[in-house]
């Protein structure tokens, strides 16, 4: 009971910490764009635009790594490689052999994507905010 109760605190505090260096990184390009292009407010609609929309097209990329669309092309690096630098080429076997481990490794993983789309579009929500006061001033 107490490994479990471990586990799910791990879970929790790698969620939180994944979901606060998202919001960091929308954020530090919200700034980059707010301060490079003039302390405008149209300036801070933009920036907040582009920050919201990257972290959330991230989180929407990991999502489609985590559920293996990816897999092709690992696979297809993976064998040129060891066919390239390793003595035993194709110690993988072949493709639906690597694809049933990688299903079985991501049955196993959390689901850190989550955090990461939770930011986005926790920015996305700062971004409709910003708007409306943007056409507010107008």
């Amino acid at each position: 009971m107490k490994r479990a109760l471990l586990q799910i605190k791990k879970y929790w505090l790698i969620n939180l910490v994944t979901f606060i260096i998202s919001l960091v990184v929308g954020m530090v390009i919200f700034c980059l764009m707010y301060f490079l292009r003039g302390k405008t407010l149209i300036s801070a609609v933009d920036g907040i635009a582009v920050g919201a929309v990257s972290v959330l097209f991230i989180g929407l990329l990991c999502w489609m790594a985590h559920l293996g669309a990816f897999d092709t092309f690992a696979f297809g690096f993976k064998q040129l490689g060891s066919m390239l630098f390793a003595k035993d080429a194709r110690r993988d076997g072949n493709y639906a052999d690597y694809r049933d481990k990688k299903f079985e490794n991501r049955n196993n993983s959390s689901f850190n994507f989550v955090a990461i789309i939770a930011a986005g579009l926790i920015l996305c929500l700062a971004l409709l905010v910003l708007e409306i006061v943007y056409n507010a001033s107008l």
